[in-house]
């Protein structure tokens, strides 16, 4: 993959493949045949195994803290809930992954 490539990640780069059904369309699964020697393969929708399914949770929980009125007002409240995830959060996240 050309940006692993141009990181210098290369040789150690795997691709995370969450198995979600729309991610996994015959073309998709033809170019990451080719194109990705190392894939780490994961239960469709897995919240154990994809952090970031945890973080929407979080997040969808605070904004339903709010009364929401408006579309303006949802964004702002996700900017500002989005921006108030700590990293030791997302940290914690990741390593209650199984390796």
């Amino acid at each position: 993959m050309q940006s692993a490539s141009n990181l210098g990640i290369s040789r150690h780069f795997k691709l995370y493949q969450d198995n979600d059904p729309k991610h996994t369309a015959d073309i998709c699964k033809l170019w990451v045949l080719y194109h990705c020697p190392g894939v780490i393969k994961t239960p469709a929708q897995s919240s154990d195994l994809n952090p970031i399914e945890h973080v929407w949770d979080y997040l969808q929980q605070k904004i339903n803290e709010h009364n929401i009125s408006n579309k303006q007002e949802l964004i702002k409240r996700m900017i500002e809930e989005w921006a108030k995830i700590s990293g030791s959060f997302c940290s914690k996240l990741i390593k209650s992954m199984s390796n």
